[in-house]
């Protein structure tokens, strides 16, 4: 039966809303990877719910539900069996307490299903957004873990207006949302879901007055260097002290806004990440160091998408790069192999930007390259900017003895020195494409501040520039 949903979906409901109104999506990406969600659209017509089914992936048609009033759709009869058969609502008795549609909304939720509600409750004045209900605030706070995605409908309202008996062929637009993380009181949930929903509603208005602007993507500034050299505390200064909103990946997560910390909501990927981290720093060897540190730089790299979906900072200061230590970190397994040319191929591949086949000498000398690529985890992120803080070996190990903490496996004057010459080399690279500062870590936190900051003034500059 589900099959049969999806057919009639995509072979006469999609294509009858293309023909007879006409149906363009923006944002559509903003679903994408989603295993479930609550997806909150402002409500003026009947159009309504089938236009959202037309903007969902077709693997969600069959696991998504409308929160719908039963005496809507209840006559003539054949409309309600239509209805039901094809969109399997949770329906509403209005003249009820709502609290059995709330249990249903929930054990749907609870079945890995996505849910589609109205927060107005009700259609309301064409193209005005009402005042939202306490229901949606009270859901998603009760399931902070699944994603509010909201959605401005234009058109509907013109379309097939609430008094009209018969619908007008006229474009509908759907603008779609990035997913939010809503957490805290149901009354304040549902006030910042109005918020989101009133901006996209904005931003649908200044659509019909200019062209759409270009994505917004974060610059990503990367601080490397060898263990002990201060990276992670740079880093986290550089992210305090942006003017905008910007974000901290390291060992921690952190979000700041015009240089005050903001509360960040929690990222599955991040919490992985950490433990992971965990096993690698516990590893007796390099051997053992090995699994686990890749496994984490991974999930790092997946945390820079997450942290640009969920907070769209406008700049992202990182404590290291998942694909340029990946890089340097090969000189501890390979050094005979490692140099310019061959860290250049492997950042290409890494990145996905390299198509050789298997038979390539590369994979020889780094099999860790081909089982990558076999995974499809040669998507890695290339920073903006990277900044290689640049600092003795034997001041970097005096440091980590200083914290009383356990030493790792590399953390001795041998291995720093072989991974401060590796991302020596990595820079090297990177300076053909992207701007690197090279600081030397014999100076103060406000000094080295002081020149990062006017060298990624300059960066982003150059990047203004070039486009």
């Amino acid at each position: 039966m589900n099959a049969l949903r999806t057919v009639l979906h995509l072979i006469l409901i999609r294509p009858l809303l293309r023909l007879l109104f006409g149906v363009n999506v923006v944002g559509r990406e903003n679903l994408d990877g989603l295993d479930r969600f609550i997806l909150a659209a402002n409500h003026n017509s009947h159009l309504d719910i089938f236009l959202l089914y037309s903007a969902l992936p077709l693997c969600k048609i069959t696991r998504t539900h409308p929160v719908a009033a039963r005496d809507y759709f209840s006559n003539p009869p054949w409309l309600f069996k239509m209805v039901q058969f094809l969109l399997q609502p949770v329906w509403v008795d209005r003249e009820e307490s709502g609290l059995a549609a709330i249990k249903e909304i929930q054990r749907r939720l609870d079945d890995g299903r996505s849910i589609i509600i109205f927060p107005e409750g009700t259609r309301g004045a064409a193209g005005e957004l009402q005042e939202f209900r306490g229901g949606v605030g009270l859901i998603a706070g009760h399931n902070p873990d699944v994603p509010v995605v909201p959605v401005y409908l234009e058109g509907p309202e013109r379309a097939f207006p609430k008094a009209m008996a018969f619908p007008l062929p006229l474009w509908n637009h759907i603008t779609i949302g990035p997913p939010q993380r809503l957490q805290g009181k149901s009354r304040d949930i549902s006030a910042r879901l109005h918020d989101h929903l009133e901006a996209l509603a904005e931003e649908e208005r200044a659509y019909r007055q200019r062209r759409m602007p270009e994505p917004h993507n974060p610059f990503v500034v990367a601080v490397i260097g060898v263990d002990g050299s201060g990276k992670s505390t740079l880093s986290r200064r550089l992210a305090g002290c942006s003017a905008g909103n910007s974000c901290f990946i390291g060992d921690t997560l952190e979000l700041f806004n015009a240089g005050e910390p903001s509360e960040a909501q929690p990222l599955v990927a991040n919490e992985v990440r950490k433990w992971v981290g965990r096993q690698a720093k516990s590893a007796k060897n390099l051997k053992h160091y090995k699994i686990p540190k890749l496994a984490e730089l991974l999930l790092r790299d997946r945390l820079l998408s997450d942290v640009h979906r969920w907070y769209r900072p406008d700049q992202v200061f990182m404590d290291g790069s998942p694909l340029l230590n990946m890089a340097g970190w090969a000189i501890l397994y390979h050094e005979d192999a490692f140099n310019e040319e061959v860290c250049s191929t492997a950042m290409d591949i890494l990145t996905g930007k390299h198509v050789c086949g298997k038979r390539d000498p590369i994979f020889k000398q780094f099999p860790e390259l081909l089982t990558l690529r076999k995974l499809n985890l040669t998507h890695l992120h290339l920073p903006d900017a990277v900044i290689f803080l640049d600092v003795d070996p034997a001041v970097c190990v005096e440091r980590i003895t200083s914290r009383g903490e356990e030493v790792q496996a590399h953390e001795n004057i041998e291995k720093l020195s072989k991974l401060r010459k590796a991302y020596a080399l990595v820079c090297d690279v990177v300076q053909q494409t992207r701007p690197v500062g090279r600081l030397t870590g014999d100076k103060t936190q406000d000094q080295l501040t002081e020149e990062a900051t006017a060298f990624i003034k300059t960066a982003i500059q150059q990047k203004v520039e070039a486009k």
